[in-house]
């Protein structure tokens, strides 16, 4: 895969097959409610960016559900990292707050240590729209010592005119 960065009209170009493997988010949809899927581990957390590759959940979407799936457990050296999940800019703003899907309480060290479960999101965006500006997913650990873990974060969300 090749790519070809086009500075002064914002846009990458992408040739060839797109191998992300899941790391910048894809879409998909079921009639009203449209989600969204980024796949991570402890060492690349998803971040925003602009380099164009992240998936942005669309301005003024309302945000239904945020679920994180555990895809193999996540371990630390200090038993007590929790994981924060929310949307930020492309300029590096928190949307609301920087776990507005998914808070520590949810993404706990405990919770986020079973494998093969689903952790709900009660943060603070969950029921209400964005705003005007797009929202890159962001994930941040409380401490940086992550040893092990994957997972998938789920955001579903419906598109307002």
């Amino acid at each position: 895969m090749s790519l070809e960065n086009s500075a002064g009209l914002g846009v990458l170009n992408n040739y060839g097959p797109r191998n992300t493997t899941g790391r910048y988010g894809g879409a998909a949809c079921d009639e009203l409610v449209q989600w969204a899927m980024w796949d991570f581990t402890y060492a690349s957390l998803p971040t925003y960016g602009t380099t164009n590759l992240q998936y942005s959940v669309p301005a003024n979407a309302t945000i239904v559900r945020a679920r994180l799936l555990v895809d193999t457990a996540f371990t630390s050296t200090s038993t007590t990292t929790d994981l924060t999940v929310g949307l930020y800019t492309a300029a590096g703003a928190a949307i609301v707050a920087a776990d507005g899907l998914i808070t520590a309480a949810n993404a706990s060290q405990t919770t986020i240590a079973v494998e093969n479960s689903i952790i709900t999101g009660t943060g603070g965006l969950i029921g209400i729209g964005i705003g005007a500006t797009a929202g890159e997913l962001t994930i941040a650990s409380s401490a940086a010592d992550l040893l092990t873990g994957a997972g998938r974060v789920i955001v579903e969300y419906i598109l307002n005119s």
